[in-house]
């Protein structure tokens, strides 16, 4: 989720007690429509409530701490700005540009911008490739982001409220929905376009709507996996690699490794044994 500069600047008045629209309209030199408009997309992202011109800031653990934050470094609204805060939350832990880039979906060009101004009032430090978050200067920052993170991972403008997120950034996003969704199927749901037909009490899918390579698809099982291991996606996924393993080998991932080592006739706790995926892979016709 992305706040612009107006908006930060409009919950920034309102952590100052500034909370008409008209009031900060002037604060801010922008016109009373502009604000109107800005506010109404902060009450869409259920930052603030509209009520006959006056902003009300709505009672969440994010909104009073970034609200506390605005009021004591209203500085920060350029950082925080556009992609700053889905940068600054992937450098909650240790990474280089590289990995900022991958989980964000940023261009590189935008991320190096980013750090530039956050190394400039020491919200990152820098420890040879890798950037990480000065949380002893910034504690509070910090605890926010955390809690932003939070909501953003089980929350996204894209899909209803009743979706469960796999994975996503700021140019895709993997859910799940048990109701019929104007996205591409995908992981398991798209499985029976590859001869592994699966009846699943919910619909994978992805956005943007596009055909997704075997790939893709793949890697989605992987995500879905991750956040709801089970015997059955399990087995799945290893019959899925095993009918396209030249096409997915190349794929590093801890499931996969495992799975390797299932296969070469290893025992792994929570991982089906060689003799069931044997019999599944009977089943679809498949080489083990």
């Amino acid at each position: 989720m992305k706040l612009p500069q107006t908006e930060l600047r409009i919950l920034e008045q309102v952590s100052q007690g500034n909370t008409s629209v008209v009031g900060i309209a002037k604060a801010i030199r922008r016109s009373e429509k502009q604000v109107y408009r800005a506010s109404q997309k902060l009450a869409k992202k259920g930052f603030l409530e509209m009520s006959r011109g006056t902003l009300n800031p709505k009672k969440a653990s994010h909104i009073t701490i970034l609200l506390n934050i605005l009021s004591e470094y209203p500085n920060l609204v350029q950082l925080l700005s556009g992609s700053g805060i889905s940068i600054l939350s992937a450098l909650l832990e240790p990474k280089m540009v590289k990995d900022v880039v991958k989980e964000t979906g940023l261009r590189k060009s935008v991320v190096y911008k980013k750090l530039k101004q956050a190394r400039n009032i020491s919200v990152i430090k820098q420890e040879g490739r890798q950037y990480f978050f000065n949380e002893q200067i910034w504690c509070k920052l910090k605890d926010f982001l955390e809690e932003f993170r939070k909501l953003l991972e089980i929350t996204d403008p894209r899909v209803s409220a009743s979706s469960v997120i796999y994975y996503k950034n700021e140019k895709e996003i993997l859910f799940s929905s048990r109701a019929e969704q104007d996205a591409a199927l995908t992981a398991f749901s798209a499985y029976q376009s590859y001869g592994i037909k699966i009846l699943t009490a919910t619909n994978y899918y992805y956005l943007p709507k596009k055909r997704l390579s075997e790939k893709e698809v793949f890697m989605h099982s992987l995500y879905v996996a991750e956040k709801e291991m089970s015997i059955s996606h399990l087995i799945y996924i290893i019959l899925f690699y095993l009918k396209f393993k030249k096409k997915l080998s190349a794929i590093r991932h801890p499931i996969l490794e495992n799975t390797k080592t299932v296969l070469n006739g290893g025992t792994i706790n929570g991982y089906p044994p060689l003799g069931e995926i044997r019999e599944k892979a009977e089943v679809y016709d498949i080489q083990l």
